[in-house]
C-alpha cells in the first residue's frame, strides 16, 4: 500500500469512500468542492490500483484557529478509509502529519462530531489530546476538539 497526492481521476472512488461515512448532502458537496480547492491538500492510499483511503489537511479555519496554541495550525480536515482495521487510517494519519510538517505547520487541530466518536481512539493513538466539546461553526453541532503540536 502506498500514499500519493490526490488527482482528478481519483474523484469517483474518493466520493464513494466519503459516502460510506457521511450522508449529509450539504457536507458531501463541501467535501467534493474541497477536493479541487487550492487551500486543501488531499492524499490517497492506494493498494493494487484501488483507492482505499483519503485524507486532507488545510490551514486551520478561524473557528479552529482560535483554539490553537501556536501561530501556524493546520486542520486535519478529513480522514476516511474504505476498509476498517487494515492500517489504512494509520498510513494516512502519518502521511498527513508528515506533510503538515513539510508545509511548516506547527500544530494540528481537528473537530470530530459526537456522531463519529468511534474515531476518537484513532486521534488519541496519533498523540492528539482532547480539548473539550465545541460546536461546529456551520451547524452548531457538538463535537470534540483535538490538538497536537507537531
Amino acid at each position: 500500500m502506498k500514499t500519493r497526492k490526490y488527482n482528478k481521476k481519483d474523484e469517483v472512488e474518493v466520493k464513494n469512500i466519503f459516502a460510506q461515512y457521511w450522508t449529509d448532502t450539504e457536507f458531501l458537496n463541501e467535501l467534493t468542492e474541497a477536493l479541487h480547492a487550492e487551500i486543501c491538500k488531499y492524499y490517497v492510499a492506494e493498494k493494487d490500483g484501488e483507492i482505499v483511503g483519503v485524507a486532507g489537511l488545510r490551514e486551520a479555519p478561524a473557528h479552529l484557529n482560535k483554539h490553537a496554541d501556536t501561530e501556524k495550525p493546520a486542520e486535519l480536515y478529513i480522514i476516511a478509509s474504505k476498509y476498517k482495521n487494515k492500517g489504512i487510517g494509520n498510513l494516512l494519519g502519518q502521511k498527513i502529519i508528515n506533510e503538515a510538517k513539510k508545509l511548516e505547520f506547527t500544530e494540528m487541530v481537528c473537530y470530530s462530531p459526537e456522531t463519529h466518536n468511534s474515531s476518537w481512539k484513532f486521534y488519541e493513538k496519533f498523540g492528539f489530546t482532547k480539548q473539550g466539546i465545541i460546536k461546529d461553526s456551520d451547524d452548531g453541532y457538538p463535537g470534540m476538539l483535538w490538538k497536537k503540536i507537531i
